[in-house]
């Protein structure tokens, strides 16, 4: 399965959703890999295309930037299986 990736930061003031948001996908699709990345921590590589945060990548374009619904993944999980 392909990940999705999550971009957050820690002075973000909606990233707080963003974690959130990733709890409740765990919540409902425990297999599926998700892997949350904090730009704010030492020696973390930011993507070019990763410009603010909350961002959303999957199978390297950018899936969202800001919180999509947990509709809108948990579909795109879906969409996957």
């Amino acid at each position: 399965m392909v990940p999705l990736y999550v971009y957050v930061s820690a002075d973000c003031p909606v990233c707080t959703r963003a974690l959130q948001l990733v709890a409740d996908l765990r919540a409902h699709q425990p297999e599926y890999p998700i892997e949350v990345i904090d730009l704010a921590q030492p020696g973390t590589t930011k993507p070019a295309m990763v410009f603010g945060t909350p961002t959303y990548v999957f199978k390297g374009r950018i899936l969202s930037l800001g919180n999509p619904t947990l509709e809108a993944l948990l579909n795109l999980f879906r969409d996957e299986g």
